[in-house]
């Protein structure tokens, strides 16, 4: 190996291994949907159990940012259920989960400021409805307000009681039912600046339910299981229609109950027979974008989650599925990242996880780089013009300290809209621009962000910008390339790369740093045996390119420096 420029670094000691970045358990993925059900029914996520609502609004804030480090893309948030709603509707009250009373006047809309926060975070969010259902629990100062569904019309609403628990359900059958609710979802569409709208409880609580009325006027000669049928499929297609003369480029989807069908090793309750949801003809028509079907149910389990995915998957009729996981589950939680590779082996285009309470603290490793939702063609959106003229210049008093700055051009079309702009860190000025080296998302109204690389672990930074759509469709050029050379590490950059075999470096006044080129991102851990017999470790994330890891600084003599390649399994050891 040449050590030519290198005057100015003294006291190396190289120790070879061969290159451990060794390519990733878990493979690059282009696009797909990683979301995650935020409930706000009785409180369970969100908002928690005060009427502060700075504190309520902090709250949301954290849940977001931790959602957005967890690399998830994906905001499924409950606005509707119990009859109340979280935003301002002039079809149902709103909800007293704010200010204590129903209709009370709350000093922020929650998902006004839910939409803001979450496009602020390069997060899709989608409002969540529960659609039929009206009511269930214990609630009885929304049950009792003259304000509710059930005390307005109350001729629309049938009393399922099942196993004790009693509930209040709207009359799908009735067609004057099914227009309500799709105006409501409609004037919601039209007033937010959401990215879909998710349907739950789109279905009925069982085959005992009180429809004689809407059957004898309504039936048309169709058997009852049809009837109902057709009632569902027509309230979904309704709400399709109005919702795409409000706005084309909306994604519908629906979270229908696990099991479509009984079929061998998935048996259960069927929402085809039981609940009257023939969700395979929503598909068939086109009239859902994407299904989050509720297979929550372990790989053991009886049914099974791999046979139920699948059949799901193999019937989409070229439509977006998304597993459902049911991460509050023993039989689940420990096998979430195998399945969501098993999610990407059946060319599922994503997971959801139910819910976010059950996943707050949980790491998934399968997401170790961040990737947009899934692509949905049929919707027909824009490439948007690329950025233009990126700058970049050192900021502040905080050393490697940034701001990037840009020109943006405004594009609107009937189908889409410019909503991000998407920040690229390559390896190399001409490298080509890979999704794994998405750096973060940026709201497009912005012109300039702010960063900051705290601890460099590679020398050079390079940076580029596209434009994407609301749909993720991103400009099919870049913005020129920046760079920026980390002047602490600007010693190590005159050596050669090494594009096989990491160096250990030794420099005087500094700590230990071993310097590797990697091909792709990884998560290693560092054990160093000291010469006292301690053992000290620590964890990076390394990038693509020349990566720097600097070890702890009373490290100055050791025994052995052993490598865990977290994601591989791979180990190395370097010894003195």
């Amino acid at each position: 190996m040449r050590l030519k420029n290198q005057m100015r670094i003294k006291n190396f000691l190289f120790l070879f291994c061969f290159l451990f970045a060794a390519a990733s358990s878990f493979p690059q993925i282009e696009r797909e949907t990683r979301a995650v059900w935020i409930a706000t029914n009785f409180h369970l996520d969100w908002p928690p159990q005060t009427l502060n609502q700075e504190k309520q609004k902090k709250a949301l804030t954290e849940i977001l940012d931790n959602i957005k480090s967890k690399n998830l893309n994906t905001v499924y948030f409950q606005v509707r259920s119990n009859g109340t709603v979280l935003f301002k509707s002039s079809f149902d009250p709103f909800s007293s989960y704010i200010t204590g009373e129903l209709n009370g006047n709350a000093s922020y809309d929650p998902l006004q400021f839910a939409v803001e926060e979450a496009h602020k975070r390069g997060l899709e969010i989608h409002a969540w409805v529960n659609v039929v259902r009206c009511f269930n629990g214990t609630e009885s100062k929304v049950l009792n307000n003259p304000n509710h569904i059930s005390k307005r019309k109350p001729e629309w609403v049938v009393e399922d009681v099942r196993d004790g628990q009693r509930s209040l359900w709207l009359d799908p059958g009735l067609p004057e039912v099914r227009e309500y609710l799709s105006d409501m979802i409609a004037e919601m569409v039209r007033n937010y600046d959401i990215d879909g709208v998710h349907l739950d409880y789109i279905r009925y609580p069982g085959k005992n339910f009180d429809d004689e009325f809407s059957y004898s006027v309504h039936g048309a000669g169709l058997s009852r299981d049809e009837f109902r049928r057709k009632n569902i499929t027509d309230l979904v297609e309704l709400i399709n229609k109005k919702i795409r003369a409000v706005k084309h480029y909306i994604k519908l989807g629906a979270a229908p109950i696990g099991i479509y069908k009984n079929n061998i090793g998935t048996t259960g309750w069927e929402g085809y027979y039981e609940v009257y949801q023939d969700s395979r003809e929503w598909l068939k028509r086109g009239i859902v974008d994407y299904l989050a079907p509720q297979i929550y149910w372990g790989f053991q389990d009886n049914p099974r989650f791999a046979l139920v995915a699948k059949d799901w998957q193999e019937n989409s009729s070229g439509r977006s599925i998304v597993l459902g996981i049911g991460a509050y589950k023993p039989s689940v939680k420990p096998d979430m990242d195998r399945m969501i590779q098993f999610a990407r082996s059946i060319n599922a285009n994503g997971v959801s996880f139910f819910r976010y309470e059950n996943i707050k603290d949980v790491h998934f490793a399968p997401f170790n780089y961040k990737t947009y939702p899934a692509s949905m063609p049929w919707l027909d959106g824009i490439y948007p013009d690329p950025p233009s003229e990126l700058a970049i210049r050192k900021t502040g008093t905080q050393e490697n300290s940034y701001s990037l700055s840009w020109r943006s051009v405004a594009m609107k079309s009937q189908s889409d809209t410019l909503r991000y702009i998407a920040l690229y860190n390559l390896p190399a000025s001409n490298s080509e621009l890979l999704s794994d080296y998405l750096f973060d998302v940026i709201p497009a109204e912005l012109s300039s962000v702010n960063i900051a690389i705290d601890k460099p672990k590679r020398v050079n930074y390079f940076f580029t910008l596209k434009s994407v759509s609301k749909l993720w469709n991103e400009s099919i050029e870049s913005s020129n390339v920046v760079s920026v050379k980390m002047g602490e590490l600007y010693d190590i950059s005159k050596l050669d790369d090494y594009t096989d075999k990491p160096a250990l470096l030794k420099e005087e006044k500094r700590p230990l740093q071993i310097l590797l080129h990697a091909k792709e991102k990884e998560k290693i851990q560092v054990s160093v045996l000291t010469d006292d017999g301690k053992e000290i470790s620590l964890t990076e994330n390394i990038l693509p390119g020349k990566n720097v890891v600097s070890l702890p600084p009373k490290i100055e003599q050791f025994k052995s420096i052993n490598i865990l390649c977290k994601s591989s399994g791979r180990r190395f050891e370097l010894k003195q």
